[in-house]
């Protein structure tokens, strides 16, 4: 007796995309751009704040600490055997370096995880601006508190150039693998 197979299902998305209707729409809306907008503002009275020194390194320090701690994070976790964490500003050559993490097990397979772990801290800047969005929310000091948080998570999600060259250098080989992976799957569909 001949079993019936089920009928083929068209491919299905590798990855579940969660309904983002709501969070758009709190976006969207008149107190979702005032939040917005006030974030702008706060990041770009961030980087305005560059040639100032000593307050650029008070302002900034939330950002320098979050940033170097993914670093450290994905250094530990990828077994990257951080050696070294400083978020003190020490000059340099060329300005001042806000911060560092030294790793002494840079590879192939952790280097571009390591190197981009800020890009992490964008999903939790987006989820605190939507959680605060879903608060009733009054302008008021606290509120301009949450919106730096906001934008000083923003703000430490972008890599450093050094990030990126450490990435890069480290993992070729990972990046020459996933290419060809994506092509290979790509055609097999």
């Amino acid at each position: 007796m001949a079993r019936a197979h089920p009928a083929r299902r068209p491919h299905a998305a590798l990855v579940a995309v969660p309904n983002t209707a709501p969070y758009l729409a709190a976006l969207m809306s008149a107190n979702g751009q005032r939040y917005a907008l006030a974030v702008i503002v706060i990041l770009a009275l961030l980087l305005l704040t560059r040639r100032l020194g000593s307050v650029y390194f008070v302002t900034t320090f939330p950002v320098t600490l979050a940033h170097e701690l993914t670093h450290l994070l994905l250094g530990f976790v990828t077994h990257g055997q951080p050696c070294g964490f400083r978020v003190w500003p020490q000059r340099s050559a060329t300005g001042y370096v806000l911060g560092s993490v030294s790793c002494r097990n840079i590879r192939w397979y952790n280097g571009l995880f390591i190197g981009f772990a800020p890009v992490l801290l964008l999903p939790c800047a987006l989820g605190l601006l939507i959680w605060r969005l879903h608060a009733a929310t009054d302008v008021n000091a606290a509120e301009a508190a949450w919106a730096y948080a906001v934008a000083c998570l923003a703000y430490a999600s972008l890599p450093s150039w050094q990030d990126i060259r450490v990435a890069l250098a480290s993992s070729w080989l990972l990046l020459t693998i996933l290419t060809i992976a994506a092509i290979a799957v790509s055609h097999s569909w």
